[in-house]
């Protein structure tokens, strides 16, 4: 028996498929799950194949569950992360302030912003809001390389987390090994590492979920033939952050959503908190193709009391930014969500 919970899934993949129809996607990727237990309540990927007729499936990459098959660099949505570590640390709170300038020279290299944006005077959570990557760098940089690379490991990336599906990868984090600083530095906002989905969006629920990391899991009972009954229970893996350092981050990320580039994941009535990422996409010999991004954003709410954390991604789509597809589509399963679970307004 699984925890899936067929409506919550018949809506989810229905909204990723006219998803990837609108943005002319190359794929797509929608995971719910209840960031109190694991419990996965919806696992959705497009394109998909019909069973029944599977060897009428013209691209074989139909038959990989890219939810847990397919690494990818994540961008900016891993940024919440590199800010969960350094408030834990105390490395810094939401109200520190840098200045950026735009670009940070690292050696013979540069980092900039998205667009070459720069923004002056910030505090981190101006650095979620604006999704600032000299901001990403500065938290890190600030809790350090070797704190930095813990807080990744204790979150879940680098190893599988174990749900009950074939084929599960661990993706790449070996980077964070290294002790130069661009590896760093380009961590810290998503790139340079890879992540699969379902360990994103379990890693963002112990972030709703105050800072408990719970194993992903999808079998909720087995039923035997002679009628016994094996319960799963939810299974704690760890407390990554504080309990502290999990809601002022939560607060951090609401204003991604009420100001930020996640408005159009918000609900009215409700407080939902969540980030962007747009990720550039790397070819076979290592270098970024042009124009090609995977788009994510990873929701939860309400913030107050989480009862789901979402991610929805996309896979190359003909828009520019995760601002004009994922974070939609997150805003309308989200509605659909507080209704369907019966979960009143509070704002």
């Amino acid at each position: 028996v699984l925890t899936i919970d067929k409506t919550i899934e018949y809506i989810a993949c229905q909204k990723l498929k006219e998803g990837v129809a609108e943005y002319k996607a190359k794929g797509g990727t929608v995971i719910i799950l209840n960031p109190k237990t694991g419990a996965i309540l919806a696992m959705c990927d497009a394109p998909g194949f019909d069973p029944n007729s599977y060897q009428k499936t013209k691209n074989i990459r139909a038959f990989n569950n890219s939810a847990i098959f397919t690494p990818y660099e994540p961008g900016s949505v891993f940024k919440a992360f590199t800010m969960a570590g350094a408030l834990d640390a105390g490395a810094v709170t939401p109200d520190t302030t840098y200045f950026d300038k735009g670009f940070i020279q690292l050696g013979s290299q540069i980092i900039k912003n998205a667009a070459n944006k720069s923004y002056g005077n910030q505090t981190m959570t101006g650095v979620l809001k604006e999704s600032i990557n000299t901001g990403a760098y500065f938290a890190a940089r600030a809790l350090g390389h070797k704190d930095f690379r813990k807080y990744v490991q204790d979150f879940g990336f680098g190893v599988v987390a174990g749900v009950e599906l074939d084929t599960e990868v661990s993706g790449n984090i070996s980077s964070l090994a290294k002790e130069k600083e661009i590896y760093l530095a380009t961590a810290s906002f998503g790139h340079g590492i890879t992540a699969t989905p379902l360990q994103l969006v379990s890693a963002f629920g112990a972030i709703a979920n105050q800072g408990k990391l719970y194993k992903p899991y999808i079998v909720s009972e087995i039923r035997q033939p002679d009628g016994t009954v094996e319960k799963r229970a939810p299974q704690l893996v760890r407390q990554v952050i504080s309990t502290r350092a999990a809601r002022l981050l939560s607060g951090m990320l609401t204003t991604v959503v009420r100001e930020g580039h996640g408005k159009q994941a918000g609900v009215a009535g409700y407080y939902i908190g969540g980030k962007t990422g747009t990720a550039q996409i790397a070819g076979s010999n290592g270098e970024y193709v042009e124009g090609a991004t995977n788009q994510t954003f990873i929701g939860f709410g309400p913030v107050e009391d989480p009862a789901f954390v979402m991610l929805v991604k996309y896979e190359e789509p003909e828009r520019i930014y995760a601002e004009y597809t994922a974070v939609p589509t997150f805003g309308e399963i989200a509605k659909f969500l507080l209704q369907y679970l019966e979960i009143p307004p509070n704002k």
